[in-house]
């Protein structure tokens, strides 16, 4: 990636009837190639418990993983990377719109699951953004119009695996989802979106210097104590968030295991190291990218793909 690639969006007029929700920071509309995109911006840590840093870098995080996502093959809206009003932006293009004809809605996955729980399953949580797994997974195979998608169960683990690699552990029930052809009717699944949760994005470079020169605080990082968004029902009859490289080396399930080993064989890290050293270190005074933010990323996904992804798929 050259620098004129980090785009300047400041002088782009905004887009005033097209609003965007979420809690992941604020966001904006904007027409760019002619197209619609959503201008995502780094959220402030202001409310958070002792921030080491004034901004997350969920900017960088949805732009690294999104195109990491495409690396591997995965469906996965398209990004850009840019600045606007002094701050790291990503742009993410509408899949809902062709051009600026809106052309399809989204349904995500938690309306879809509260669809499901309509009928009378009287053992579910009863609400669509609850993530025990084994509901999740009911939903995917009962579900009447996923029933219908046959790759609904492989994308779900798909994403589980990838998740786990690039460290987003906010995959939640409305983070995911289908399309509905306003025009036809017909139902596909949406390509994977909202991957700013990914690479620890409230660490500061200090915090990620430190960690670089410890290494069990590394491995620890990498997979020993990262957790996801997905939970099982525990002896006290609560939900507890399930450790996805714990269970990546120990569980039976097929799919699972098919997603790994789909994984592993797609996995290029020389291509996803070009992914983040084509990123910028700064422009002008900005900066966007330094060089022990981006070892920090390549040493983590690569002590995952070593000692977990790949010793277990040929296990």
């Amino acid at each position: 990636m050259k620098n004129e690639t980090i785009i300047d969006f400041n002088d782009i007029e905004l887009v005033d009837d097209v609003f965007y929700g979420g809690e992941a920071g604020a966001k904006d509309g904007i027409v760019y190639r002619g197209e619609l995109w959503m201008l995502k911006y780094p959220k402030s840590t202001r409310s958070m418990n002792n921030p080491q840093i004034s901004y997350t870098t969920s900017p960088l995080s949805e732009y690294i993983g999104s195109k990491i996502y495409a690396s591997l093959g995965i469906p996965v809206h398209e990004t850009l990377l840019g600045h606007r009003r002094g701050k790291i932006v990503v742009a993410c293009k509408d899949f809902l719109y062709d051009g600026m004809t809106m052309s399809s809605r989204l349904v995500p996955f938690n309306e879809l699951k509260n669809s499901f729980m309509a009928s009378d399953i009287s053992s579910y949580s009863g609400s669509g953004s609850n993530t025990l797994l084994q509901e999740v997974l009911d939903t995917i195979s009962g579900q009447r119009v996923l029933r219908r998608l046959d790759v609904a169960l492989p994308r779900f683990w798909d994403m589980f695996i990838i998740d786990a690699f690039i460290g987003n552990n906010d995959r939640n029930n409305g983070n995911w989802g289908i399309l509905i052809n306003i025009s036809t009717g017909e139902a596909s699944l949406a390509p994977v979106y909202d991957n700013g949760a990914a690479f620890f994005n409230k660490r500061s470079i200090s915090q990620m210097s430190a960690r670089m020169n410890n290494e069990k605080e590394m491995r620890d990082d990498a997979y020993g104590t990262p957790t996801c968004v997905y939970q099982y029902t525990g002896l006290d009859n609560e939900g507890h968030r399930i450790k996805p490289f714990d269970y990546i080396k120990e569980t039976n399930n097929v799919d699972c295991k098919a997603a790994l080993r789909r994984f592993c064989e797609a996995v290029d890290m020389n291509a996803i190291n070009c992914i983040i050293d084509d990123i910028p270190e700064s422009i002008g005074n900005l900066a966007i990218m330094p060089q022990i933010q981006k070892d920090f990323y390549q040493k983590m996904m690569r002590l995952r793909l070593d000692e977990v992804f790949i010793p277990t798929a040929d296990h």
